[in-house]
């Protein structure tokens, strides 16, 4: 692999050579050997950004691999999640008021109470659905994080 050390001339080198000059002109030789260098250098910068060109492809071939890693593994969690959700037991309330009411108190306290147990329960599994629902939602538009 070539390197920057490998570089034989600057911008300031190329900026800076003054040529000696002959009769006719200019030294062809000293051109030539001057053009040569330049030759060299481009043909290492070359090289250079070929190298980096590869190494950039390698890097984004296994940065890409590591992404469908992720998102497999991503998947199967959640996955496992909705299977782990769907079987949770859905739990409702029941006072135990409701239960010793039946000892105590007139006919009219035990109807208001079992229609207020009654009203309680459904509510609670209304509001456990929802929550459900919410986790759903999130899970499947990928807002919720993990």
């Amino acid at each position: 692999m070539a390197d920057l050390n490998d570089i034989q001339l600057s911008t300031k080198d190329i900026l800076k050579k003054q040529f000696r000059t002959k009769v006719k002109g200019l030294d062809p030789d000293e051109v030539d050997a001057f053009l040569d260098k330049v030759i060299a250098d481009y043909d290492t910068f070359e090289q250079i950004i070929e190298d980096l060109y590869g190494q950039i492809g390698k890097l984004q071939g296994e940065l890409m691999e590591d992404q469908h890693k992720e998102n497999s593994l991503q998947n199967q969690r959640t996955r496992t999640e909705s299977l782990s959700s769907t079987s949770e037991n859905v739990r409702t309330y029941t006072p135990s008021q409701q239960r010793a009411s039946q000892n105590f108190g007139s006919m009219n306290e035990e109807n208001s109470q079992a229609e207020n147990s009654t009203n309680m329960a459904i509510i609670q599994r209304i509001s456990t659905l929802e929550r459900k629902v919410y986790n759903l939602e999130q899970r499947v538009y990928g807002l919720q994080k993990e």
